[in-house]
């Protein structure tokens, strides 16, 4: 998986992925409305972007370059 794999080497990145069927609490919570979607977190915690579909590689690229 893309995710999985442009994280795999960044030490200062994680990637954690959520089940949203067994989590719908949080999925309102976060206003999820279609899966997957990805969102980019910084070191506190807080939304920085997010990704409705699949993100392609240079989204990713660009969304973890904008948080450190």
């Amino acid at each position: 998986m893309l995710l999985e794999d442009v994280t795999a080497e960044m030490a200062e990145v994680v990637y954690v992925e959520i089940d949203a069927e067994g989590n719908l609490e949080l999925v309102r919570s976060l206003d999820i409305r279609s899966t997957p979607t990805t969102l980019f977190l910084d070191r506190n915690g807080h939304e920085v972007g997010r990704a409705a579909g699949a993100p392609k590689r240079d989204q990713v690229f660009a969304a973890i370059s904008a948080i450190q």
